[in-house]
């Protein structure tokens, strides 16, 4: 993270073709100065908190906010290495070079993953405890609060919109509690970090039930910053640890949506979306599994009804869909939806990981925008 951060060439313009392919109102545009903002975006984080097993029984008995005077003392230390989550020097080096890069910028967006990998496997093998203990669902909880807040610290007061990753969960990978402890323990932060007074009025109720919620961009008035938990829809999910089934948040986050865009096409307003899980082909999983024919072979990230409904809805609300902002896979990358003759009609930028577990370099990345339509325009890694 200490390395200069470069432009990719061929990204931008590839990202200016494929916006000037939606159509007028979202092609990027060429703002002056006055009229241009930016903003950065952190995915993919992946703190482990037992990186440094002397450390993690003193943490585990500490809050979140005394946490960096038990940590700092290693922060020169080496940084995570291919095959490893985020550690304490990786993160401070990574939250020095984005407070640099916040400095210009008018806000944040981070598309989930905030704790590590395995995350209750860790706890249980570092603090002795089961892994679906209250302890362990508890430092799950206050590591998502430790990494949110420090990157409040990085912000000077500007505005962050946090979430939910497929790890962001205190039963365990794919496995969030709707109206459980770690949507409880988190909502607050998040409510503040976003901007109280930008949220939308029913904030508490739609975080609670699922983790998602909807809040006023920033800068541009009208425009929609809609958070998306699609960990929901994902062919991995389980409530686990609660009562609600596998569908009833994800159906009821899913009908939300639909209303919301209605809505904001009735008022002549668009969104952007920000969520984790892309749309489309697992690829990973596609390569890897084992099956007699090629169409056997292909693995989708979200489960029926939703890997169509979710598709369908934005397709049919191309035009309020004005970008969209995800992570999950640690690439740099693109996802484009096309039409019914194949024109492209939304587009979806995959950020890349500051965790290096799957050997990806770790990034951030930083986009500028026309602070009058909210068209992005540029970006930088």
């Amino acid at each position: 993270m200490r390395r200069r951060a470069r432009s990719f060439l061929a990204s931008t313009i590839l990202w200016a073709a494929i916006f000037a392919g939606l159509g007028p109102s979202a092609t990027p545009a060429t703002a002056r100065a006055e009229e241009s903002g930016r903003f950065a975006v952190l995915s993919d984080i992946h703190f482990n908190p037992f990186a440094d097993p002397r450390l993690a029984a003193t943490l585990a008995e500490t809050e979140p906010s005394a946490w960096r005077s038990t940590l700092a003392p290693g922060q020169d230390g080496p940084t995570s290495r291919t095959g490893e989550d985020t550690n304490f020097p990786l993160f401070a080096s990574a939250l020095g070079a984005f407070a640099r890069a916040m400095a210009s910028a008018d806000f944040a967006l981070t598309p989930g993953d905030l704790i590590a990998h395995e995350f209750n496997a860790k706890a249980a093998t570092s603090l002795g405890v089961a892994p679906m203990s209250p302890a362990a669902h508890r430092m799950a909880a206050r590591t998502a609060l430790f990494v949110a807040e420090s990157l409040a610290g990085t912000l000077a007061g500007k505005p962050a919109i946090v979430a939910l990753g497929n790890v962001d969960a205190g039963c365990g990978d794919y496995r969030l509690d709707p109206h459980g402890g770690y949507l409880a323990a988190t909502k607050d932060l998040v409510r503040r970090l976003a901007g109280a007074a930008r949220v939308a009025p029913d904030f508490d109720a739609t975080w609670s039930a699922g983790g998602y919620y909807a809040v006023g961009h920033p800068t541009v008035p009208g425009l929609l910053i809609v958070v998306l938990n699609d960990v929901l829809w994902s062919t991995h999910y389980e409530d686990a640890c609660g009562s609600g089934g596998r569908d009833a948040a994800g159906t009821a986050m899913l009908d939300w949506l639909r209303d919301l865009l209605a809505r904001q096409r009735a008022a002549g307003r668009r969104i952007w979306m920000v969520h984790h899980i892309p749309w489309g082909i697992d690829a990973f999983s596609t390569v890897v599994k084992r099956a007699a024919t090629c169409g056997e072979k292909v693995v989708p990230f979200l489960r029926e009804p939703y890997a169509t409904a979710f598709p369908d809805l934005i397709r049919t609300y191309g035009d309020v869909v004005q970008a969209s902002f995800s992570g999950h896979t640690h690439f740099d990358d693109y996802r484009v939806m096309t039409g019914e003759h194949g024109a492209a009609v939304a587009l979806d930028k995959l950020s890349p990981a500051l965790s290096p577990i799957f050997g990806q370099n770790r990034a951030f990345q930083v986009f500028s925008y026309d602070r009058r339509s909210g068209a992005p325009i540029d970006f930088s890694t």
